[in-house]
């Protein structure tokens, strides 16, 4: 988890346009029975939530020479873009989560900043099972007993994954709200 990782002024550009591009979200609902149980990267996990596209405040985030040479730095190589945009997410009602996932192929590293988070416990924190990578999905839904690290970024932070690698998902959301910017990277 990195505190400041988004300057303050875009920031508060993202946090108005993720206010923004609410209104056009779209609500996803993909429960177990319809999830098509993926095993590896990608697939359509289970989950609740509002998703909208970024816009030019995140596409200049994207391209931003600063964060590229943070994760060259943080990654120990190249990366690069692996889009033309990133996305939004809105955890805004009760149950709304993510299920357990890799992120799609090209998808390599995630930045996660946190634009807003009224949530008072756990809901809607990432739970990222670091000691599960190379295990099949499908091993880990089966699972009575998976070791997780539950890491709840709070507003102004930022999050970077190595998403196509590590097993992860989004907790439910009890009360509150929490808006995430999304950013994906894959190495060059």
């Amino acid at each position: 988890m990195y505190d400041a990782l988004v300057d303050g002024r875009t920031f508060a550009g993202l946090c108005a346009e993720a206010r923004a591009h609410y209104a056009c979200a779209d609500r996803q609902v993909c429960d177990v029975v319809t999830s098509d149980h993926c095993d590896g990267r990608g697939g359509v996990p289970p989950r609740q939530l509002c998703t909208a596209g970024g816009g030019p405040v995140q596409d200049d985030w994207y391209r931003s020479p600063a964060l590229h040479a943070f994760l060259r730095e943080l990654c120990g190589g190249p990366i690069r873009p692996s889009g033309s945009r990133g996305s939004y997410s809105y955890y805004v009602e009760p149950a709304d989560h993510l299920g357990l996932h890799l992120d799609i192929v090209t998808c390599d590293v995630t930045v996660i900043s946190v634009l807003a988070d009224s949530s008072p416990d756990n809901g809607g924190a990432l739970a990222v099972q670091r000691g599960n990578v190379g295990v099949p999905l499908s091993v880990l839904r089966r699972s009575a007993r998976v070791e997780e690290e539950v890491v709840k970024a709070p507003a102004g932070s930022s999050i970077v994954i190595l998403g196509g690698l590590v097993p992860h998902r989004v907790l439910p959301l009890t009360t509150g709200q929490r808006v995430i910017s999304a950013l994906c990277f894959e190495a060059a």
